[in-house]
């Protein structure tokens, strides 16, 4: 039987389809497969002065064994760019304000913003004012970054999908890399000194100073005592105060530290003489990790460098020598003051202590993937950027160490080298790293905490009478910053006679080394107390150990919420709302931790964030509509003292609008509890707090192509954990890595991180490493045994 002409032409027509099909896949899978990292085999490549042997592991984690500190920078560059090129990039534009040029007209407005601080700028004048030892340090490490992306067989899949090419890594991008840490972890318009001013301007004195409490009973602090904070309320009632929720759309919500844990414990607390430290940085999360684990040799004594590096940067950021281990917790140190300037009437000059000057003007262009370029005048002045205007429309200026040559370096790298936590101290002041906790031990025995950052050498200001935290006029140059903090004036405390330092970004120290530190943004002291009274509970301490009390999600300080709200459900509310006694039975068997399982934990949590709303969270939106320099999640992390005085003492004259009584709103409250973990329409049973604090790690690009989410995402996985205990977990933020290690004991250290190594969804460690992040497990610190072996051969 024959087939008539239509027929076979359209067979001609699919068969071309299918073929032309075939060959689209194949070249999509050659370019994706072609993105992979070599791991084996030898790679030539210019720029070496000697060859250079990277070992991996079965999770990918590389050992450098170069013969030189320099030649280990360009491997790592090359480990860097064929693993995670596209993290760099994005970081590098990120603070440059060039993410435009990457993705097009969605991140103007971001990089217009960027653009104020002049970052790439800043960044050449940092690298030019290096070393000529870090120079040619960064020159190898960015020549190990080309070199390594240019033997990829094609570029990062990524630029693939978006449909351009990677730009060359400089030597400048590296610093730009180390601003974008500056501006997850440090304020870049500085929210919260704004915010307060606005505070203590539009608020009665009395309430301004009931919602801005210096601590309480919840300080735990290394050094000195917590503060008594004894509650007098306002004369103004509450209800004049608040603003609906429908004229300011703000909601009360607990927050998540962008800071970290770190505690040590000295070597007569130990297995060994050494003593240990435990580190776990609290980041937001997403794939590939923030954090490059690595390990290498040094020449002159052989030691080994371990532990979790920075793609873009040449530099162990924690870790061990051998000698010494370290770890970071954001200090939140105030090292940002906000000056109020005095202009003429064109605002073409401001004053200052030497006369009238005019404004420093620079143009910067912001160029836009498949538009028109866009333009941007930055005003500078002797202190810093123009930042905006404060809540009167005074000009602000911006004094912040990022701004300056000695907030960005790379003392860092003197780490490596430090034998014992007297060298580490030493380093401290002059590191230029965004300011951190460090918490140091050495093999024998000791341990200290210092902030590593350099810090202002503020003057006039306590003479004067003039907060620190708060906008001033620095015009009659009475008060101001005069350099940094030499040695002997930087802050420190050493072998603490109990052996125990702990961290968690709330208040560390007292007095005169506070006023060295300054009144930063600092966390309430709950998470910072449950450490410290964990380490407090035993006398000997193993690795394992320290990896559970990283692990604990004890709910101690919801514990009096989870009371309160039990007392409000009695018979009476019973009778009134019978709806309630189910909630009252999950609240009771609550289990006392912040457990996935758990309905009764989500529960006594929204109750707790829905008081504070109803409450204090109405004068918050009273601020937020009186102007636009006003940020409420910046000035609320002390709000548990004065909504707990509340609640416990309800003064009839602060009971909020729309409610009879306290004893109405603590009815409702739990109604209305109800109500929102409800709101989905599934059964209560259903309303777990894994439900929701279910995982969302996800690769950056996964929302624009989500047929692709399956493949480049974390899995979507219910977890314990929360914000005020040690185990810091939300969907998207939380402990980026977890270690515990005492130098000289390495073999015995643990190390995991949320992800895997590699940022190429084909590699075979992609997301190797996750399940022990996510299971709390204690994986090795150092490499296991070598999977891959590469060889970058010297040409």
């Amino acid at each position: 039987m024959s087939v008539s002409r239509p027929v076979r032409w359209l067979l001609k027509i699919v068969v071309m389809l299918l073929v032309f099909a075939a060959g689209g896949l194949a070249w999509v899978w050659w370019q994706l497969n072609g993105s992979q990292a070599q791991l084996d085999g030898q790679m030539a490549l210019p720029g070496l002065s000697q060859n250079v042997v990277i070992e991996r592991d079965a999770q990918g984690i590389p050992t450098i064994r170069a013969q030189n500190r320099t030649d280990t920078a360009y491997a790592l560059g090359v480990l860097h760019a064929q693993e995670r090129f596209f993290q760099m990039d994005l970081l590098r534009r990120n603070s440059a304000g060039e993410l435009s040029d990457l993705v097009g007209s969605a991140a103007i407005n971001h990089d217009s913003g960027i653009r104020l601080h002049r970052f790439r700028w800043r960044a050449e004048r940092a690298v030019s004012a290096m070393s000529e030892a870090d120079q040619q340090l960064i020159r190898a490490y960015a020549e190990g970054v080309n070199n390594g992306l240019n033997k990829l067989s094609s570029p990062p899949f990524e630029y693939r999908l978006l449909r351009t090419e990677p730009a060359p890594w400089q030597t400048s991008d590296t610093i730009l890399t180390l601003y974008s840490m500056y501006l997850d972890l440090q304020p870049q318009w500085n929210e919260r000194e704004r915010s307060l001013a606005v505070m203590r301007d539009l608020l009665p004195d009395d309430w301004y100073h009931f919602l801005t409490p210096a601590g309480g009973e919840w300080d735990a602090p290394l050094q000195g005592e917590a503060y008594r904070w004894e509650p007098f309320f306002p004369e103004t009632p509450l209800a004049e105060l608040q603003r609906s929720q429908q004229e300011v759309a703000w909601l009360y919500q607990d927050g998540i530290e962008l800071g970290s844990n770190n505690w040590s414990v000295s070597g007569d607390l130990t297995p060994y003489s050494a003593a240990m430290v435990a580190n776990d940085m609290h980041l937001g999360l997403r794939v590939p990790n923030i954090w490059y684990r690595a390990s290498w040799f040094l020449e002159d004594d052989g030691r080994r460098v371990t532990g979790a590096t920075l793609p873009g940067a040449p530099v162990m950021v924690v870790g061990s020598n051998e000698h010494i281990a370290w770890g970071f917790t954001n200090s939140n140190a105030d090292v940002h003051d906000s000056i109020i300037l005095q202009t003429n009437a064109d605002r073409s000059e401001y004053r200052t202590p030497d006369g009238w000057q005019p404004f420093d003007r620079h143009i910067e262009n912001v160029e836009v993937k498949d538009g028109e370029p866009v333009e941007i005048e930055v005003l500078e002045t002797i202190w810093g950027p123009i930042i905006g205007e404060d809540h009167f429309g005074n000009l602000l200026a911006y004094r912040w160490i990022a701004h300056d040559v000695e907030g960005a370096n790379l003392n860092l790298l003197l780490m490596e080298q430090a034998d014992s936590v007297n060298d580490a101290l030493v380093i401290a002041p002059i590191a230029g790293v965004p300011g951190q906790n460090l918490n140091v031990v050495d093999r024998d025995g000791n341990l200290a905490w210092s902030i590593m950052s350099p810090l202002p050498d503020r003057f006039g200001f306590q003479r004067l009478g003039i907060s620190a935290a708060l906008p001033s006029d620095w015009s009659e140059g009475n008060h101001g910053w005069q350099g940094y903090l030499d040695y002997d004036d930087h802050p420190r405390v050493v072998n603490p006679e109990h052996g125990r330092i702990w961290t968690a970004n709330a208040r560390i120290v007292s007095d005169e080394l506070l006023n060295s530190v300054g009144w930063g943004d600092y966390a309430l002291g709950a998470r910072q107390q449950q450490i410290r009274d964990a380490l407090f509970d035993r006398d000997r301490f193993t690795e394992r150990d320290l990896l559970a009390l990283q692990m604990d999600d004890t709910a101690v300080f919801l514990n009096r919420w989870q009371r309160l709200m039990l007392a409000v459900m009695d018979e009476e509310t019973l009778r009134l709302h019978p709806e309630l006694a189910p909630l009252r039975d999950y609240v009771q068997q609550w289990q006392g931790r912040a457990s996935k399982t758990s309905v009764g934990y989500l529960a006594v949590k929204r109750y707790r964030e829905h008081l504070i709303d109803q409450t204090v969270g109405g004068v918050y939106r009273h601020l937020s509509g009186a102007s636009n320099a006003f940020w409420p999640n910046r000035v609320s992390r002390f709000v548990e003292y004065p909504v707990w005085a509340l609640v416990q003492q309800q003064p009839e004259q602060h009971v909020p609008a729309g409610y009879d009584d306290w004893t109405d709103l603590l009815r409702r409250a739990a109604v209305d509890t109800l109500e929102v973990i409800t709101a989905d329409g599934e059964p209560l049973s259903d309303q777990t707090w894994g439900k929701a604090n279910t995982l969302a790690i996800q690769h950056p690009l996964s929302a624009a192509v989500p047929f692709l989410s399956r493949w480049l995402n974390m899995p979507a996985e219910p977890m314990d954990g929360d914000t005020f205990m040690p185990l810091v977990q939300t969907p998207t933020n939380g402990a980026s890595q977890r270690m515990v290690v005492a130098p000289g004991h390495e073999d015995n250290g643990i190390f995991h991180m949320a992800t895997g190594q590699s940022g190429h969804p084909l590699s075979p460690y992609y997301s190797r490493g996750h399940r022990d992040w996510v299971e709390g497990r204690p994986s090795n610190f150092l490499p296991g045994p070598t999977q891959w072996r590469l060889e970058l051969v010297a040409e």
